[in-house]
């Protein structure tokens, strides 16, 4: 694989199951890559992780355990959620292939991205979805569209391992986009400042608020912009006083 493996950050988030962890870890070594985060797992670590993760237990040693999905997520400028869940506000959506080639396209220029699946059960929350820039979702049988999270694991890593031996990185921005926290502070910036000057109603957001984020997820600013941004919402603060 030509791009740097080690920008890609396999999270999953309170799995239930152990066995799944350890078939992840096989699914992403399979695929040539590295890194597994783990957000409040029910048991790790595992004699079942080990032992679905065949000749992967190394993926296994090295995982990073996280309390939160902020956390497993801040230093990355791009995250990407699994979702099969239908939302009230639509998000940007991807297939696994499209996403794969953007996937490396941000990795081969040198941007960390993390990619998030749910606990078997249920997937990931309306607020766990919302702190990803975009979407991918598998298209399956609509009669039984159940994958597993190794399966689902499995497919995107393959696009992924597919798609890095043909594209060609071309970076148009002058500055780096902003990492996960700092879009999240941005967002919460202006929300409140919206709330002070009385343009949203906190007793009564209606969806306003996940338009919100999800603009300025869409978006996607960089490290200047969102600096002028801050900027500017501290000013209106300072008016206000």
């Amino acid at each position: 694989m030509t791009f740097k493996t080690n920008l890609i950050n396999i999270v999953l988030v309170d799995t239930i199951h152990p066995g799944n962890i350890g078939s992840v870890a096989r699914a992403i070594k399979t695929m040539g890559l590295k890194r597994l985060s783990l957000v409040n797992p029910r048991v790790f670590p595992s004699g079942d992780a080990n032992a679905l993760a065949g000749n992967a237990t190394d993926i296994l040693e090295n995982a990073t355990l996280y309390s939160s999905i902020q956390d497993a997520i801040k230093n990355s400028t791009f995250v990407y959620a699994t979702s099969a869940r239908d939302r009230s506000i639509q998000w940007p959506i991807l297939n696994a292939e499209q996403a794969s080639t953007e996937i490396v396209e941000q990795a081969n220029s040198e941007k960390e991205i993390s990619i998030i699946f749910g606990k078997e059960d249920r997937g990931l929350t309306n607020d766990e979805l919302e702190l990803a820039n975009k979407l991918i979702e598998i298209p399956a049988n609509p009669e039984y569209p159940v994958l597993n999270i190794a399966m689902s694991v499995q497919l995107i890593l393959y696009e992924i391992f597919k798609a890095s031996s043909n594209v060609r990185p071309r970076e148009w921005r002058d500055y780096p986009e902003v990492n996960s926290e700092q879009l999240q502070r941005l967002i919460k910036h202006f929300i409140d400042t919206a709330i002070e000057i009385d343009v949203i109603d906190p007793e009564n957001p209606k969806k306003i608020i996940s338009r919100i984020k999800r603009m300025f997820t869409r978006l996607q600013p960089d490290e200047m912009e969102a600096s002028f941004m801050r900027g500017f919402l501290s000013g209106i603060k300072k008016k206000l006083k």
